[in-house]
């Protein structure tokens, strides 16, 4: 019954029926809420509040899935008003950034974009890019992806 309600967009599935029916599916909570086939851009921005959201015991928001990359380091950081102008990555590498405090200037350096706390980033590391915190420290949880 409770498929056939989402099924009709009449239902509002918690995440933990999400969670079930995903595991039913043998599929992920993203492939579920996720959007399916869409082309990332080279920088993409994702604004505190928008993203697939579920709710539940848990409240989660989907900000980005991972693909084809055997090693993710994941790095809690601050972030000073320097600018630290990063040297390329190796090639292939993915840097994903959820601002938790502050607000941050980071990207690649032809494209950086300013976030505020709750946003999150995705962009190649395997380009100079550069980090700098607007107005005081920031803080952010940094998701370094290598292939």
């Amino acid at each position: 019954a409770t498929l056939t309600k989402i099924e009709a967009g009449h239902g509002n599935p918690t995440i933990d029926t999400l969670y079930a029916l995903a595991n039913a599916l043998d599929a992920s909570l993203g492939d579920l809420i996720g959007a399916p086939g869409v082309p990332a851009p080279a920088v993409e921005v994702v604004r505190a509040g928008a993203g697939a959201r579920v709710e539940g015991a848990v409240a989660a928001r989907l900000l980005d899935r991972v693909y084809g990359h055997r090693l993710a380091e994941i790095y809690d950081a601050t972030f000073s008003t320097r600018t630290r102008h990063a040297d390329p990555h190796p090639a292939g590498v993915v840097e994903s950034i959820l601002v938790t405090g502050g607000r941050l200037r980071t990207g690649p350096v032809s494209a950086p974009v300013d976030l505020d706390a709750g946003d999150f980033v995705r962009f190649a590391g395997d380009v100079p890019h550069l980090y700098r915190a607007l107005g005081g420290t920031a803080h952010g949880v940094i998701v370094m992806s290598h292939p």
